[in-house]
């Protein structure tokens, strides 16, 4: 009986892990990736071959907390096996920012929270005028959405094309860059699809284009957790505009 009763404990502690998995993935995996890791603030899926984060996760919700300070604590990310780590010092070269996938200044609910968007398996070389113009722009925006709709949802990552370029110990360069922005509530998103150049914020609808075409370009699969109606519907919207 104590057998019994042990192996059914075990079995329902097992299925709700599955069940609920990591929080910041409540709409699946877009990839397994090599090494996948659900942070305070965020999950990410990072490739050893691309020494870069395939994907980055993060829901955003409307703050009702006061901001930490950032951190500005970069550093190497331990978690990931030695060979395929990055490090500052591969940026010690006059071109390239230290660039954010999961942003530091939205995730700043505690100290460990906005610490852990500095860590360098977050970063990809990104130009000053993509990082500090389009990007910031598209950053700001989320920010602003997740205020006035409740709750966002956040996928971005960086894209990859031959001929690659390197910085540092072979650190692949983005050619493209993608962020989807998803509202449950509304059954709505918003698809952007950079070129990895200079732009302006005043120029973000320029970039508008559906999930199915980010997910042709990166080879992976987005909110394949929702309901396959609602998928099918949303990944092949383009939105005509940005949310007011």
């Amino acid at each position: 009986m104590r057998i019994t009763l042990s192996l059914f404990i075990f079995t329902c502690l097992l299925l709700t892990s599955f069940a609920y998995g990591c929080e910041h993935l409540p709409y699946g995996k877009p990839k397994d990736s090599d090494f996948v890791k659900c942070r305070d603030g965020y999950a990410i899926g990072y490739s050893y071959d691309l020494k870069a984060a395939e994907w980055v996760a993060y829901t955003l919700n409307k703050q009702t907390w006061v901001p930490v300070e950032r951190q500005d604590d970069f550093r190497e990310d331990t978690d990931i096996p030695v060979q395929f780590r990055t490090y500052e010092s591969d940026y010690q070269e006059p071109v390239f920012h230290m660039g954010h996938l999961a942003n530091s200044e939205s995730l700043d609910k505690s100290i460990k929270q906005n610490s852990e968007t500095f860590l360098m398996s977050n970063m990809t070389p990104q130009l000053p005028g993509h990082n500090t113009a389009v990007w910031k722009g598209l950053e700001n925006r989320e920010r602003k959405w997740a205020e006035s709709r409740g709750s966002v949802y956040i996928i971005t990552g960086g894209v990859y094309r031959a001929p690659v370029t390197y910085i540092g110990n072979r650190v692949p360069v983005p050619a493209m860059y993608y962020k989807i922005i998803y509202d449950k509530a509304n059954n709505e998103s918003l698809a952007y699809l950079f070129p990895h150049d200079n732009i302006k914020t005043a120029n973000l609808d320029d970039y508008l284009t559906s999930i199915d075409v980010i997910e042709t370009v990166s080879g992976l699969n987005f909110l394949s957790g929702i309901e396959d109606e609602d998928e099918a519907l949303i990944e092949k919207v383009t939105a005509p505009s940005q949310w007011p």
